[in-house]
This record gives C-alpha cells, structure tokens and sequence, in this order.
C-alpha cells in the first residue's frame, strides 16, 4: 500500500485477505453467543430465550429475555420493565451489526446438566433496532435455525450445524440467538458460533 498527498492506493506488494467462495474479497470472521447453565436456570419450557452475545455474562436473573413461544422467535420485542425484560436484560444479548454483512454459516455446541430428554432447537434473528423507545426490536427476519436435537443427558455434548435461511444483513440492524426447549428437566451451557464477511 502506498500514500502519497492525495489518496491511498495499493500496489503490486499489497496482500488481500483471505476469501472463499462465498466472501467478496474479504476476511472470514466469527461473532459468539455464549451461555451458560446457572443463567438457563430462569429458561422456561417452549419459549425463546435469548442468549448473551460474546459471552456477556450478566447473571443469574429470576427470568431471561425472550421472544415468545411460537414456532419461530417473535418479530418484535417490547420493553415491559418486569423481571427479565428490561433493557439492561436485553442489551447483553444482542450483536449490533455497523456494516452490511452477509451470515455464511452458524454453528454450535451444546450440554446439558441432568439425564432428561429435553428436546432443544435454536435460531438466530436480525431486528430493526431503534433506540430510546419501549418498541426496540421491529422487523424481525429469521436467519437462520438448528435442528432439533433430543438430548439425553449429562455424558453426551452435541454439535449442529444449521440451516441459513436468510444471510443478508443491513448495517444498523442488531442480530439474537435463542435457544428453546420443549420441556426444562434439564439447564444448559450453550454456544453459537457465527461465520460472516462483510458485504
């Protein structure tokens, strides 16, 4: 890379990053969702709960964020200012994206803490963020969602790789991880590993 008064320019000896198939001459990078089994104690069964983004851990709560119990996660999130759900609950769990970027593929592992056959599933969403109002999460899309995975118990640790269903992300929007499970016999540690480029 050269300078001179006007501009940078690249020259013959600049090295681009790596790039693959699916990356526009750009570096592959990772973002993490990571929780912990002594926060899932507050998980209650068929409902969506959020996970801390990049493991920021902000204990034990007497409930977690969550997006609702229907198949999907809920488009939107409204601040109700009760246990689990205010914004000092929800910022942890939430990657705000400053570029347009494009999801290539998401990964996980997951554990439980009791021999019961819980049988889990997780997404992961982008939102419209908009800030200093109650209504934050507006126009939910679904990126992407693992498959179901029927645990059994404390000697078996699963990995997943799941489907994307839709990797185009907007700069501005903010990106969630949920993880649901039918029934709560058991508490989890969680991690969710994200493959993306900018774009």
């Amino acid at each position: 890379m050269a300078y001179n008064s006007t501009s940078w320019t690249t020259d013959s000896n600049t090295q681009a990053g790596s790039s693959g198939t699916t990356t526009m001459g750009g570096i592959t990078l990772y973002a993490n969702f990571i929780t912990g089994s002594t926060e899932a104690t507050a998980f209650a069964a068929g409902y969506h709960e959020l996970l801390s983004f990049e493991n920021a851990n902000y204990g034990v709560l007497a409930a977690n964020p969550h997006l609702g119990n229907d198949p999907n996660p809920a488009t939107t999130f409204t601040i109700a200012d009760s246990a689990g759900n205010r914004a000092s609950d929800l910022i942890p769990c939430l990657w705000y994206v400053p570029d347009n970027i494009t999801i290539d593929a998401v990964y996980h592992l997951e554990g439980a803490d009791a021999d019961a056959s819980d049988t889990t599933r997780m997404h992961l969403m982008s939102y419209t963020y908009t800030s200093g109002t109650a209504s934050v999460l507006t126009e939910g899309t679904l990126l992407a969602h693992s498959a179901d995975i029927t645990n059994a118990g404390t000697t078996k640790s699963y990995n997943g790789t799941w489907a994307v269903d839709s990797g185009s992300v907007s700069a501005g929007k903010v990106i969630s991880a949920t993880f649901e499970s039918d029934t709560v016999n058991s508490d989890y540690s969680l991690q969710v590993r994200v493959k993306y480029h900018l774009s």
